[in-house]
């Protein structure tokens, strides 16, 4: 089935539970559309069963809270050790020659070596993943990105969203 869309559909997150099965497992209707990755964003409400490189989160916005399971693993934005190595290699180069650019280098190096599972309560956080369900039958995200955001960031988000649905999710055929 390739007759969906193939960028994430941005929504609220009432629609993960609002979205209508299709006959494929993974891939979900709303709005006349047919998705298979979702974008949500909210505040972290929960945080729990965090081993390693995996953890659950629960996620809420002004329409609901959906459950959250993210394994850092399986994220588009690693960096392999040896690129992190290059990295902090020409990182030394540049402190030991003096760059001008080296705390803006070391501001950027250190968010790209943060651990991915730095997640706290009251973090924005914004989600890119699929909707599934766990073994009880209730929908969850399987995010394969996070991104901690702000609250700016959060105002920004609703107002798009409130911009979508009004003219393309909503739209009168």
């Amino acid at each position: 089935m390739n007759n969906f869309q193939q960028c994430p559909l941005k929504v609220y997150i009432q629609d993960v539970f609002r979205a209508k099965n299709t006959e494929h497992k993974y891939i979900y209707e709303l709005f006349g559309l047919t998705f298979k990755n979702i974008m949500i964003h909210g505040v972290i409400t929960s945080i729990y069963n965090t081993v390693n490189n995996a953890t659950n989160i629960e996620l809420s916005d002004c329409t609901g809270s959906v459950q959250i399971y993210y394994d850092s693993t399986k994220s588009n934005i690693n960096t392999s050790p040896a690129i992190l190595k290059d990295l902090y290699y020409g990182f030394s180069v540049a402190t030991r020659a003096g760059n001008d650019n080296v705390h803006i280098m070391s501001t950027l190096l250190d968010r790209i070596a943060k651990k991915p599972l730095n997640f706290a309560l009251g973090d924005y956080l914004s989600v890119v993943g699929d909707i599934f369900l766990d073994e009880k039958k209730i929908r969850m995200v399987s995010a394969y990105e996070c991104k901690i955001t702000s609250a700016e960031r959060d105002v920004v988000w609703m107002e798009e969203l409130r911009y979508l649905y009004e003219k393309y999710y909503l739209r009168s055929n």
